[in-house]
């Protein structure tokens, strides 16, 4: 028996055989005019494409086919000749120019700010892969012959690969690259399978038919399980199915922990996550990223399509709908955005630092937010505030978007003003700046990374990227302790929102909102209001003390048994 560890990416526990996938290497030989016959590759692909896209469509498989549709669109973007030409002009071979845009394109999409961007550096990985299947004359990728219940093992899953998947035959997933936003982690949630990603060593350790036990809420991979860690993972398996029962229950149910209300509201990447949200009724949307409005185009959206785009958002919910102006940069794939490149994009101008470079933008974002507010409860969060200046300067931008339109008599609605607490100065001098705001929202995923000085992209410090590292939970304190004494509300929106243990230590705190992903509202509701009120009385205080994210874990597991 061997434990690997990995990261979960799809709630779930499988104990099954495994199939393992291998993908065979080739080399592109070299073309006559290689820029044409890249060209008339990449039209091929977009046909093969598309036509997963609507396959997947017609079983239903929302997720997976907006997944393939968008990189269908990758297919044809510019970007990837302007890439490949860079290569040859460096006396690159045709396969190895391909090989270095992948990579090139790759890196740059890993090292976004915004996690389900950066996820989709798999996905411009597999369109090149799948181009250079086609100018190899190879099949396409992706094809799975499955025919006995199994856990899937691969150094990496394609989206083709998962989208048309059988559920019934797939009993979960676990891969060596990806990351808790990667389209194989969406697609598994999609179709309710467990999966671990980031499972190092996983090919070396595992062969077909040799049994393994995943759980896909904690991350564990366990190879030939004895008798005793079998049935342990039978009794997971048990709860599992016992949560998710309960969980149906609670689509559209308020609910509180003692006598505080607490919200479980979605966050939202894309218009089917937007339906997905609408779904699961609830409780309005805690994070509704607007990256997606921008991106694999070649102008920014104008006023009128953000405008109903948010009026949508808008009308689809009673309750508050928190909308994050865009927070793109140097580094982000915005064709129209004449900025120079970045060594560290991580600690340069994005989110609110872009505004003043990019302030028409910003006023046009604006003012179309302002227009939709009438529809709803618009809250609208700005991304990277670090300083109380920036802060002025959003009064300010929205002062002059009102008078804009009042100049042309359109009308418009109230909005609340928020920030995001991503940035250690914002959370240390989150008193001073919420007499400012009318909300807060802790984003986990940045906070963790720039509190611990480890970029999230870079697996080799995977190890110091826990929100759970007591000196990330101190800082989330502060920010709740300065929402209690303001009086207004701290949300967190980040991916540990949706961890059991963590969402149940921000009640403790005070924070009266979780923000999670659609499938994972109503988990978490059944979860925090089977929690008796005082149940983790005492921890938070107790962490604070705690050296390691470990001992918090341990702290916690002592707390809720």
């Amino acid at each position: 028996m061997k434990l690997l560890k990995g990261v979960g990416a799809s709630a779930g526990v499988a104990v099954a055989p495994v199939l393992l996938l291998h993908d065979a290497d080739f080399v592109v030989p070299d073309a006559d005019d290689p820029m044409e016959a890249l060209k008339a590759a990449a039209a091929a692909v977009v046909t093969q494409l598309q036509s997963l896209s609507s396959e997947a469509g017609e079983l239903g498989r929302t997720d997976a086919a907006e997944v393939l549709q968008a990189q269908s669109f990758m297919a044809m973007d510019p970007m990837i000749e302007d890439a490949v030409q860079t290569h040859l002009t460096q006396g690159s071979s045709f396969d190895d120019a391909l090989r270095g845009a992948s990579a090139d394109l790759s890196h740059m999409l890993a090292s976004l700010p915004d996690p389900y961007l950066a996820a989709r550096a798999a996905d411009i990985g597999e369109v090149l892969e799948r181009i250079r299947h086609q100018l190899a004359g190879l099949p396409a990728p992706g094809s799975i012959d499955l025919t006995t219940p199994s856990v899937l093992c691969a150094e990496t899953l394609t989206a083709a690969q998962t989208a048309l998947l059988d559920p019934t035959l797939v009993l979960g997933l676990a891969t060596v690259e990806g990351g808790p936003t990667s389209h194989v982690a969406i697609i598994a949630r999609a179709l309710g399978v467990p999966a671990v990603v980031g499972v190092a060593g996983l090919v070396d350790e595992v062969a077909n038919g040799v049994t393994i036990a995943l759980d896909g809420t904690t991350g564990e991979f366990v190879v030939e399980p004895d008798d005793v860690t079998s049935e342990e993972f039978g009794v997971r398996a048990e709860q599992v199915a016992q949560l998710a029962a309960a969980a149906a229950e609670f689509r559209g149910r308020k609910i509180s922990v003692g006598d505080r209300a607490v919200h479980i509201s979605a966050n939202v990447a894309n218009e089917m996550d937007l339906d997905r949200a609408v779904e699961a009724q609830a409780d309005g949307i805690g994070l509704f990223r607007t990256e997606f409005l921008f991106l694999d185009r070649p102008a920014p959206p104008t006023e009128d399509e953000q405008f109903e785009v948010y009026a949508k958002a808008l009308k689809a919910f009673a309750e508050p709908v928190t909308i994050r102006t865009f927070d793109i940069g140097g580094d982000k794939p915005a064709s129209f955005l004449d900025l120079p490149a970045e060594e560290n994009p991580f600690l340069g101008v994005r989110g609110v630092r872009l505004y003043e470079h990019e302030y028409e933008m910003f006023l046009t974002q604006l003012r179309a937010l302002l227009r939709a507010a009438p529809f709803g409860d618009l809250w609208v969060m700005i991304p990277m505030i670090a300083t109380d200046s920036e802060i002025t300067f959003v009064h300010k931008a929205f002062d002059e978007a009102r008078a804009q339109l009042d100049a042309k008599g359109v009308d418009y609605g109230r909005i609340s003003l928020g920030a995001m607490v991503e940035v250690p100065s914002a959370a240390l001098q989150a008193m001073a700046m919420s007499s400012r705001l009318d909300f807060m929202s802790i984003g986990t995923n940045d906070l963790t990374q720039y509190t611990l000085a480890a970029d999230r992209t870079n697996g080799a410090v995977d190890q110091l990227t826990d929100f759970l590292h007591p000196a990330v939970l101190q800082l989330c304190q502060m920010t709740a302790e300065a929402g209690v004494e303001r009086g207004i509300p701290v949300s967190v929106c980040g991916l540990a929102a949706a961890d059991p243990l963590a969402a149940k230590l921000f009640v403790e705190m005070g924070i009266s909102k979780l923000s999670v992903a659609g499938p994972s509202v109503n988990l978490i509701k059944a979860d925090l209001a089977s929690m008796q009120p005082d149940a983790l009385s005492g921890l938070a205080d107790a962490v604070a003390s705690a050296a390691e994210a470990a001992d918090v874990r341990r702290l916690g597991a002592d707390y809720l048994t």
